[in-house]
Formats: structure tokens, C-alpha cells, sequence
């Protein structure tokens, strides 16, 4: 399912007219929220989108770079390790979660990655090139009611959030840098975007155009949805670096 909103939401950038890399170059930060086990599981499921490159040259250099799909497959173990540990230490960096009023949560310690034959082999479940995956699960039992997001202001990227919730499309929150969002865990009633103060130079004329084309993208998702199954494949993660 992921690959299906992820391949809409880059083309409907491409063809927006926004500044576009290629699709071959992740714009955003992406995390998707699934609540839909809640009531069978009491968790809460992350997964989050990591550009490996970025991790490596940092952001400015692996945007001028073309990754085809054989990038990660050319990594060896030891390259993929490195990867992993910078990864882990970069989403800790970026992003704070915390359920209702309780402490934020250890990301840097319960981040769970692929093994690195699932890694190489992302592509084909229709990742970008260059990317893999982190999970997280948190137990969120009945009295747990909603989840606290906050995106680092020296992020560098705008953070695209989906919610996949049960019996209804997803949504889509685009959280800049500097702001947090709040996530009702059970029941549709999110509560507002924390604005992040002065915006970035860089987004302040385009920011009523990103923020229309966010929803359009969101209603894209919504019916691809329709054509895709829900299920995920099963895949190998492991829990270390």
C-alpha cells in the first residue's frame, strides 16, 4: 500500500510544477502512521522513509545525484551497517514522539531495521532508489489517547505524514520543520498544526501552493487506495544495527 500513495504523491509533485529533483530524489521526510490493527494489537505502528544517501554526502549533494535502483543492492553489509547506525541516529535527531502527556520515546533505541538482503531488495516493493525503512511499534493501550509528533527546526525538509486508519482513506499532514502535530489514535479528529513560527525563506512564496497541492495529493492517495491491497508483504527485520 505504501508504495502506491508514495508513487502518487511524488508524481503529483513532478507534475506541479514545484521545484522537483526527479523522482528519483526524496523531497520530503515520510513517515506513515498505521492505526489500523489498533483495536486487535493496542499499537502503534511507524514506518519511516529514509533517503541513504542524504546519511552519507548529506542533503544538498545527493539532491544533484542521480541513485538508480541498484544503488542499495551495491552496498556490502559493512556499508549497509553504517547506514543503519546513521539512520537511527539521524530520525532520533529529527523527530520527538510521545504518547499523550508521557516521556518521548526512545527512538535511537527502539528503531528496528531489515536485514540487509531485505534492504537491498526494497526496490521492489516500489521504494525510491536509495531508500529503506525503519519501524517502530509502541503499545498504546485503551487509555492511551493520542500521538505527539514534534519535527526539528534544523529538519531541512518539509515531513509528509500519513495516516492510515481503519475504514477510511488515509490522510495526509505536512508538518514543516519547527512544528509538531498531534494525531487522535482512535477516532478522525486531529487536532491542528502547530505553526512553526517564521517560515524558511526558501518556502514562504510557495507555501499556500504547497499546502493546496498537499490536499490534492491526499485525494490521490485516497482513491489509488481503492485500486491496491491493504495488506503488507511479510519481511525480515531485525532489531539491531
Amino acid at each position: 500500500m505504501r508504495a502506491h500513495w508514495r508513487g502518487i504523491l511524488l508524481g503529483g509533485l513532478a507534475l506541479s510544477g514545484l521545484p522537483f529533483a526527479g523522482a528519483h530524489q526524496e523531497l520530503h521526510h515520510n513517515i506513515e502512521l498505521n492505526l489500523r490493527q489498533m483495536d486487535e494489537t493496542s499499537a502503534v505502528q511507524l514506518t519511516f522513509t529514509i533517503h541513504a544517501p542524504e546519511l552519507l554526502v548529506g542533503f544538498s549533494e545527493a539532491a544533484s545525484a542521480i541513485y538508480d535502483s541498484n544503488w542499495l543492492e551495491q552496498r556490502s553489509d559493512q556499508e549497509l551497517k553504517q547506514i543503519v547506525t546513521l539512520g537511527r541516529n539521524d530520525l532520533a535527531g529529527r523527530f520527538t514522539l510521545r504518547l499523550d502527556d508521557g516521556e518521548p520515546v526512545d527512538l535511537a533505541a527502539k528503531l528496528t531495521f531489515e536485514n540487509p538482503g531485505a534492504i537491498r531488495n526494497g526496490g521492489a516493493r516500489g521504494l525510491p532508489p536509495g531508500c529503506l525503512e525503519a519501524f517502530l511499534e509502541l503499545s498504546a493501550p485503551e487509555e492511551t489517547h493520542r500521538l505527539r509528533l514534534d519535527h526539528a527546526r534544523d529538519s531541512g525538509k518539509r515531513l509528509l505524514l500519513v495516516i492510515d486508519r481503519p475504514e477510511s482513506f488515509p490522510g495526509v499532514m505536512d508538518v514543516a520543520p519547527g512544528s509538531h502535530a498531534v494525531v487522535a489514535l482512535r477516532g478522525k479528529t486531529d487536532e491542528p498544526i502547530a505553526p512553526a513560527g517564521a517560515p524558511h525563506p526558501d518556502e514562504a512564496p510557495g507555501r499556500a501552493r504547497v499546502l493546496a497541492i498537499t490536499i490534492v495529493l491526499a485525494i490521490l492517495a485516497a482513491m489509488g487506495l481503492i485500486l491496491t491491497r491493504l495488506r503488507r508483504s511479510p519481511r525480515g527485520k531485525v532489531s539491531g544495527s
